[in-house]
């Protein structure tokens, strides 16, 4: 791969989605599951027809009520926009309380599951709808829930504040989950820009030196040629590299020059002392072994190389992080069908998370070593291994 083939692209960005939409519909499944249970629990107890002593058209309130909670539910699978999907819960539980209350109507049973389901509603609108969307709608649901009780006019005063307090306790949850994803992805975005700037203080070292190299040609070939012309040609050649370099340093200093002096560009040599240096600082009897296949790495561009080094040494940094009970860890640097493997194995807990996308709670580390990996056309995965433990997989593209 040469230098000027360094690209970003999409690549790992599908395979980490296509792992989030499963655990997403499970997630799913279970509270649409656990919502239809207490539908039909419901509709159990309305169907033995309690109501307050004197009260007249209970079959037909209890109906009402519960198709109002079917309905409800129902606005919480996915199928139109959050914001929609809320002011269409809104709508029916408004035009059961209207029409519950106007009809004189008034149950004990106040909308168990209609209540439930304006709650998750609630949770998801303070959690991902727009803010421009999330406080109208929010306060409706909310108020849609408070209303309830009111349904039954002898109800106590403390069922309507202990429904206050939950429906306060469930949009503080949803807001929280805001502020948490906020912050997540602040963190991301600067692991990624920061990635990036040490992308392209790399590429100008290993740019910096063919540049510089055509430079000299040019310079060498123009004092030995014999033609003017094509002297003169060399000369344009030489300068207009001169001046490539300048402006490619001046940007750079523009882009660092509130980092650090940065290291000199590392290379494959210095795997072996990432991995001595994890045996003699590690906690614990930790076995490491370092496996490469031979004739690995032999000239390689450097900026593979580079990439190698970050990534063995973030995943044994993750290791020490994340698997402190780990006894063995395996590196392995293999290279087959014009691609580099580069894999980072421990035996310890698979519990720890997967990286998968900015609402997951994945190391930042990962995050910046994913984007190196996508922008030379690779990709870079975390997650359980065959067999137990935890394993950080890249595979990097290579041509010789």
């Amino acid at each position: 791969m040469t230098p000027t083939s360094v690209l970003l692209t999409p690549t790992g960005t599908a395979g980490r989605a296509d792992r989030t939409a499963p655990r997403i519909r499970r997630r799913r499944g279970w509270l649409l599951a656990g919502l239809c249970g207490l539908w039909l629990l419901e509709g159990r107890v309305l169907s033995r027809g309690t109501v307050y002593p004197g009260h007249t058209g209970a079959h037909h309130a209890h109906l009402v009520v519960w198709a109002a909670g079917l309905l409800v539910v129902m606005c919480v699978l996915p199928w139109a926009p959050l914001a929609l999907r809320a002011a269409a819960a809104v709508g029916v539980s408004w035009t059961a309380t209207g029409y519950l209350m106007a009809a004189g109507l008034h149950l004990p049973v106040w909308g168990l599951t209609e209540s439930a389901a304006l709650l998750v509603l609630l949770a998801l609108v303070a959690w991902r709808a727009p803010v421009r969307a999330a406080v109208p709608a929010g306060v409706a649901l909310a108020a849609g829930v408070l209303v309830a009780p009111v349904r039954d006019m002898e109800v106590p005063g403390t069922a309507v504040v202990v429904y206050a307090l939950v429906v306060a306790g469930v949009a503080s949850a949803g807001l929280c989950l805001r502020y948490r994803d906020a912050e997540r992805a602040r963190a991301v975005a600067a692991a990624r820009d920061a990635e990036r700037l040490e992308l392209a203080g790399e590429l100008q070292d290993f740019v910096a030196h063919h540049v510089a190299a055509m430079t000299l040609l040019a310079k060498a070939t123009g004092a030995v040629a014999e033609d003017e012309r094509v002297a003169a040609s060399l000369r344009d050649i030489q300068a207009a590299g001169d001046k490539a370099l300048t402006s490619a340093r001046r940007l750079l200093r523009v882009l660092h020059q509130d980092a650090p002096h940065r290291a000199p560009l590392p290379g494959l040599d210095g795997v072996r002392e990432l991995v001595d240096d994890f045996r003699r600082t590690g906690r614990g009897p930790v076995r490491v072994d370092l496996h490469v296949d031979p004739g690995f790495g032999a000239g390689l561009p450097p900026e593979l190389a580079a990439s190698v080094h970050r990534i063995v040494a973030e995943g044994l940094a993750n290791v020490a992080k994340h698997s402190p009970e780990a006894s063995a860890v395996r590196v392995t640097l293999r290279e087959a069908e014009r691609s580099l493997f580069v894999s980072v194995r421990d035996d310890g807990a698979s519990g720890r998370p997967v990286l998968c996308s900015p609402e997951d709670t994945g190391g930042l580390g990962l995050v910046g070593l994913t984007e190196r990996a996508d922008a030379i056309g690779g990709s870079l995965t975390a997650g359980p291994a065959p067999g137990g433990g935890w394993e950080v997989l890249a595979v990097l593209p290579v041509q010789r």
